[in-house]
């Protein structure tokens, strides 16, 4: 039984999928990673740069958009062979109105990155107007990428481009073109708005949640789909027309992620460390290069020899690493470090494991193999933040490391910077540290504190702090009369 459970009703929108008991996917999206990719925008060419061969484009937002020369349809169906040696005034001018789908959104120091050769996206094709090409999923045999090449090409008009989705090789013709025959009202609706506009003016909005609601109710064709909001059920039912698919409204003042038990998934899916149901677990990582995974056996020995455990294992951990890729929405390069197998043969099990289970994954997943090291490497298709990375923060106190200075390290700093004290006008200091530090840096009956004041000649006086990590603060120096009396008046 499939499920897909959706919380829309808050500013935080998300939904999670159920497949036989078992989440495989949460989506989360936060307003303020809310994107324009996708969006559709009548704007205005401002600005031509021959020696950047792209033109800047207006479309309403804070700095203006990009376009590259290469991604103007009058270049794209130009037919002259030395095309690439002409400039981009010979293609667009300034001041002229120019459709354009956002490709990237704009960062603190860009504008928007855009394309003119506008995309329209269906459940079994990606419709490219102006594209002049056909590319197949590569995800179908080579006859079934034959056939829908060779079909593509009977219907294909002159200018358009089409990308066949993997949904396309288990439809019909007669679905197909139903479907193409939509997109290409829906340009043609486009393109008549556009004449009726005045520039920068939005023309189609994208909403990338429901875009992969959408895309979820394709790929697994069946189920169950629960949310707390009315509206967005009805939009479901109207732009996912089978019969196939059940659509359920949560009644209950719980929230639907408690009510299901998402939530604790979500919290599951944040730990560094996942244990699998054999008693093994997997330690992930999240860098900025990369993504590793180490399998380690755990708790589990297995009941025959020792590598038929370390297959089993290595089976299991292939099985929840993918499933936790998908969750994680982990993109870039992933390395696993599964634990090392001797036979040719049980790595040969492992890596079709993995084969398989991409399979499951929506996203473009490419296993490159084992290295000489064992380290079985991936990459997988980034498309927006990963779930860490939407809902974590970097931590205050160690900026991000996962570990901060130890007492001891703490301990022996003071001792440090107390000997490069001056101490000639002071006969006293008043040191703040939290227990673990005075601890080490008194030693055990004190015996470095007595050191210390000797060397120096100078009494110690300390107050205790709560803190989350180990740390000091020198904070006064004196006579011993007067920070005794800062002591006893809590200074």
């Amino acid at each position: 039984m499939n499920e897909i459970v959706i919380n829309y009703k808050t500013s935080e929108k998300r939904f999670a999928t159920v497949e036989n008991d078992k989440v495989t996917k949460i989506f989360i999206e936060q307003p303020q990673d809310e994107t324009k990719v996708g969006n559709i925008y009548v704007g205005k060419v401002i600005d031509v740069k021959n020696g950047m061969n792209a033109c800047f484009v207006d479309i309403g937002t804070d700095k203006h958009g990009y376009v590259h020369r290469d991604q103007l349809p009058s270049y794209i169906q130009n037919e002259d062979p030395n095309k690439q040696y002409l400039s981009i005034s010979k293609f667009v001018q300034k001041g002229e109105k120019l459709i354009v789908q956002v490709k990237k959104d704009e960062t603190t120091i860009k504008g928007p990155l855009l394309t003119a050769v506008i995309e329209l996206s269906g459940k079994r094709m990606v419709y490219i107007p102006e594209g002049g090409y056909i590319a197949v999923s590569k995800k179908g045999d080579e006859e079934s990428r034959r056939k829908w090449r060779t079909l593509v090409q009977k219907h294909q008009m002159k200018h358009e481009g089409f990308i066949i989705r993997t949904n396309a090789f288990h439809s019909s013709e007669e679905e197909w073109l139903s479907e193409l025959n939509m997109l290409r009202q829906k340009y043609v609706y486009i393109i008549k708005e556009s004449y009726n506009l005045k520039p920068p003016a939005l023309l189609e909005k994208s909403s990338m949640f429901e875009n992969e609601l959408m895309n979820e109710l394709t790929h697994l064709t069946n189920g169950k789909v629960i949310s707390d909001d009315q509206q967005l059920l009805q939009r479901l039912k109207q732009n996912h027309h089978s019969s196939e698919w059940e659509f359920s409204f949560h009644y209950s003042d719980e929230n639907i992620f408690a009510t299901y038990k998402i939530e604790s998934e979500i919290e599951k899916s944040l730990r560094r460390v996942i244990w699998l149901e054999n008693g093994s677990y997997l330690v992930i990582d999240e860098t900025e290069a990369l993504v590793s995974i180490d399998v380690n056996t755990g708790k589990f020995s297995g009941t025959k020899d020792f590598q038929d455990t370390v297959l089993q294992t290595n089976i299991l951990a292939a099985k929840e690493m993918v499933r936790q890729l998908i969750i994680r929405d982990y993109g870039g390069i992933i390395l696993v470090d599964f634990i090392d197998m001797k036979n040719e043969k049980h790595r040969q099990l492992v890596q079709k494991t993995i084969e398989e289970e991409v399979k499951k994954d929506s996203k473009y997943t490419r296993l490159v193999g084992f290295t000489t090291l064992g380290i079985f490497q991936l990459t997988r298709k980034k498309t927006k933040k990963s779930l860490a990375e939407t809902l974590l923060t970097q931590c205050p106190v160690c900026a991000g490391r996962g570990k901060v200075e130890s007492p001891e390290t703490m301990a022996f700093r003071l001792e440090r910077e107390l000997l490069e004290k001056p101490f000639k006008e002071h006969e006293a200091v008043l040191i703040e540290l939290t227990d673990e530090v005075k601890t080490i840096f008194c030693g055990e009956n004190n015996v470095h504190l007595k050191r210390i004041e000797q060397s120096l000649h100078v009494q110690l006086f300390f107050s205790i702090i709560p803190s989350c990590r180990p740390i000091y603060y020198i904070r006064h120096f004196g006579s011993r009369k007067e920070i005794s009396a800062k002591m006893n008046n809590g200074y």
